[in-house]
């Protein structure tokens, strides 16, 4: 029995050494949050938007059909280099060759009828010369004389008449002789066969007000490229004609080429986007013409464009994860009941003077505690931040864990853990 006391005793007295040792080991381990930091320093910063597109010649002519018919010569394919004014393609002549012989036939008919309407009013013009001579002289009547007369003015009327209609057939065979002129497409412009729709046989349609007619083919300038790409609304206005751009081909992956903004979208993309899908309503379409490309490109290749739309020269940046937003204080956080902006509804968005009411700001590490740092932020950086206000060089400031950043308070204590893995995620 009293080994038994002895062997209770001593498990006891272990316990009791174990719970005091675990107590003294938790007093010795520093207090606070694992936080990592990171030193307030000068670099070099750029800021750049990335967005995606394809490439498109900066010219390009879709060509269609004025006039209706089946295809029966097709001199191209795609890929063929073009000068202007090459035959591209033929329509069929037949009806159209037709009208313009029935359209000049009928023109040699008027003006051979506007020549003898001429040539009966001259001598209409001389029967009334000789009346008046014969009526001064006392040989015709004054009946005579006016007959004469009315003779020359029908004369006249008929040869105005006549003219009018050499006019309107000339007219008549100028326009069957453009829709003759017409079964000709030839090219626009020097270029390239980027696209062709048709073949030898197929039957044109033209288009009207509601429905477009058939798009032959399309020639394209590939001397000047440019990237069409989809640029996300909320960096439209930091876009400038002129900014440089930086442009990845995806079938050339190991050199980027050169370009510039040229256009910036006013509208937001409707419809289908460049790249194939439905447009979201919120992207813009922006152009970047490239400055230099590949010899063997071709429309439609997509690209990835880095613009650059500003710099900064030895400023004090940060990295961006340690930007935070926090209450400008506390009763304009938390208005009491039917003072202030209402609290919005779960899944509402907030009111703008609830958003209006957060400042940007940094923690910093002063003596073991985190110190909330109102800051003023230039251009933003790939990583970094640039840091106009607020804080000076060499200041310790939070960086992460972003658990840590989110939940961390003014005023609580933290540990610095600059480790591979600090422990808190």
């Amino acid at each position: 029995m009293k080994r038994k006391t002895k062997i209770v005793i001593g498990v006891v007295a272990a316990v009791v050494l174990a719970a005091i040792t675990v107590v003294s080991v938790k007093a010795r381990q520093p207090k606070g949050i694992k936080v990592r930091t990171a030193k307030v320093e000068r670099r070099d910063l750029v800021s750049l938007i990335t967005a995606n597109g394809t490439v498109q010649a900066k010219t390009k002519v879709e060509i269609s059909a004025n006039i209706m018919g089946q295809i029966t010569r097709l001199n191209v394919k795609e890929g063929d280099a073009v000068r202007k004014g090459d035959l591209l393609l033929v329509i069929d002549q037949a009806r159209y060759s037709a009208a313009v012989e029935g359209s000049r036939a009928s023109l040699q008919s008027l003006e051979a009828e506007l020549q003898r309407v001429r040539e009966a009013a001259a001598q209409a013009k001389r029967d009334l010369d000789h009346a008046e001579t014969q009526f001064h002289e006392g040989i015709v009547a004054q009946a005579d004389l006016d007959r004469a007369r009315s003779l020359l003015e029908q004369a006249r009327a008929s040869i105005r008449r006549a003219e009018r209609q050499v006019e309107q057939a000339r007219a008549d065979t100028r326009s069957s002789q453009d829709a003759l002129d017409k079964t000709e497409i030839r090219a626009p412009m020097d270029g390239v066969v980027t696209r062709r729709n048709i073949e030898e046989g197929e039957v044109v349609v033209t288009g009207t007000m509601n429905n477009a007619g058939t798009v032959l083919m399309t020639i394209s300038d590939m001397s000047t490229i440019e990237a069409v790409l989809e640029v996300d609304q909320t960096d439209v206005p930091q876009l400038r004609v002129g900014q440089k751009a930086s442009v990845l081909i995806d079938a050339f992956p190991d050199q980027p080429f050169p370009g510039e903004v040229s256009e910036v979208g006013s509208s937001p993309i409707t419809g289908t986007s460049q790249l194939g899908g439905a447009a979201t309503g919120t992207d813009y379409e922006v152009k970047v013409t490239l400055l230099k490309h590949p010899e063997r490109i071709r429309p439609g290749l997509t690209v990835t464009a880095d613009i650059t739309t500003s710099t900064a020269k030895d400023v004090l940046a940060v990295p961006i994860g340690a930007l935070v937003l926090r209450p400008a204080d506390e009763k304009a956080a938390k208005p009491a009941p039917g003072a202030g902006a209402p609290t919005p509804a779960p899944g509402q968005p907030e009111s703008v003077s609830s958003r209006t009411k957060e400042i940007e700001g940094i923690y910093i590490v002063e003596s073991g505690k985190a110190v909330f740092r109102p800051v003023t932020t230039g251009i933003k950086g790939e990583m970094e931040v640039e840091i106009t206000e607020g804080l000076k060089q060499g200041e310790e400031v939070v960086v992460g864990p972003f658990r840590a950043l989110r939940d961390i308070k003014p005023g609580a204590e933290v540990q610095v853990d600059n480790s591979e893995h600090p422990g808190v995620e």
